[in-house]
């Protein structure tokens, strides 16, 4: 079952892909679509869930995008951070487990 967002967060139905693996360019793009934030940050076991080192950039109204460099392979687990308040999974990635709580990570393999 799909954990609820909150409303002031609701998703778009434009749909860029979440995350976008380039083996070629040897990078990893994050995209999230959110209309009300002012700040959003990327987090996950690849950057020990810090809050702060991984900034998404406004890209426009509501698009936020990041590219990191390649991870070695495996699988890692991630979620968006919303005005340094709310967590939230990646809504374009169908991919997801349960966080031990009442919700989920997002999950990317590499």
């Amino acid at each position: 079952m799909k954990p609820q967002l909150s409303p002031a967060f609701p998703p778009t139905t434009s749909h860029l892909g979440s995350p976008l693996v380039n083996e070629q360019e040897k990078t990893i793009q994050f995209h999230l679509k959110v209309r009300t934030a002012s700040h959003v940050s990327l987090a996950g076991s690849f950057n020990q869930w810090s809050k702060t080192n991984l900034e998404m950039k406004h890209v426009t109204d509501d698009d936020w995008l990041i590219e990191i460099p390649m991870l070695p392979h495996g699988k890692y687990y991630y979620r968006f951070l919303i005005d340094d308040k709310m967590w939230m999974e990646d809504i374009e990635n169908p991919l997801r487990e349960p966080d031990g709580t009442i919700g989920f990570y997002s999950v990317l393999t590499v």
